[in-house]
């Protein structure tokens, strides 16, 4: 299997199968060290684990995972583009659970025969099944019930405490530069934040889009005429004047009715955009930008 596998890998990627390859593979993990534990990577995948009660099996986390907070003093092991597989090796874990398909990840598990769990979790419902993916890999299945059960009962919660709310049109930005509004990273319909923002009373002006996540013009922008816009900076650290300047590049867009208004608001939160057990959270977060005299849960 070795040599097909180099053979596949040979265009590219020999540094990092060298890599592999000196840290053990097969039945040699390191050296034979006995495995143990688990690795999680994806802030949401690693959120989900702990909120599975099952956090006292991780023993190291991606580059970005910062939630629970006990989450920060774990080992790092990289991130979706540049995972440390030697550190992964030398740590031995009995499994990983990653966030999404990921080439190298797969080819180290496969090479090293690693049970590995990739989780794709990007809307309602494959995050339901993603929840459910992770307790049935960690032999927790009433709790993942629990867990899915729960966020159900939060969106409807939600669901109805904007019913009688008029729905705004609502432009989503998940990412522009700083004075530009050339590039702007909005959603359609297939993302799990176009449903949240649905949920909490407001409607995506860019529904009906193919793509999930795309750049749209300003052009298409202005045409749709948004009344509210909602830009993530989750997790930047915004200051009162940064969020000034960010607020006043709309004002090159005069014509739209949510800059007529001031109806622009910045989620900041480091798990707006997280598709994990908070997606209820972050609905309500948006429901009180949307409607201002909603009613909050008990």
């Amino acid at each position: 299997m070795r040599d097909r596998f180099w053979h596949r890998v040979s265009g590219g990627g020999l540094i990092a199968v060298a890599a592999i390859l000196l840290a053990g593979c097969g039945s040699e993990w390191s050296g034979g060290k006995p495995r143990h534990g688990i690795i999680t990577m994806g802030p949401h995948v690693t959120e989900t684990v702990f909120a599975l009660g099952q956090g006292h099996r991780v023993i190291a986390v991606g580059s970005f995972d910062d939630y629970p907070p006990e989450v920060r003093q774990l080992p790092k092991v990289g991130g979706y583009i540049d995972p440390d597989l030697e550190k992964i090796a030398m740590l031995a874990p009995e499994r990983i659970i990653t966030g999404g398909r990921h080439l190298k990840m797969s080819q180290f598990a496969e090479m090293n025969n690693l049970p590995l769990l990739c989780v794709l979790m990007d809307s309602l419902e494959s995050i339901d099944d993603g929840i459910a993916q992770i307790g049935l890999e960690l032999h927790c299945v009433r709790a993942a019930d629990r867990l899915r059960a729960r966020i159900q009962r939060e969106i409807q919660e939600l669901r109805d405490a904007v019913a009688s709310f008029p729905r705004p049109k609502v432009l989503i930005i998940t990412g522009r530069q700083a004075g530009d509004l050339n590039t702007l990273n909005t959603v359609g319909g297939a993302s799990f934040l176009s449903e949240i923002v649905e949920i909490a009373g407001g409607q995506n002006i860019f529904q009906d889009a193919s793509q999930a996540y795309f750049e749209a013009s300003k052009e298409t922008v202005v045409l749709r005429a948004p009344e509210v816009i909602l830009e993530f900076r989750c997790g930047e650290p915004m200051t009162e004047s940064r969020m000034d300047a960010y607020f006043k590049d709309w004002q090159a867009l005069p014509m739209l009715p949510a800059v007529r208004t001031g109806r622009i608001f910045f989620i900041t939160e480091s798990h707006g955009m997280r598709p994990g057990p908070r997606v209820a959270e972050v609905g309500w977060i948006i429901a009180r930008l949307l409607h201002s005299d909603i009613q909050l849960p008990a």
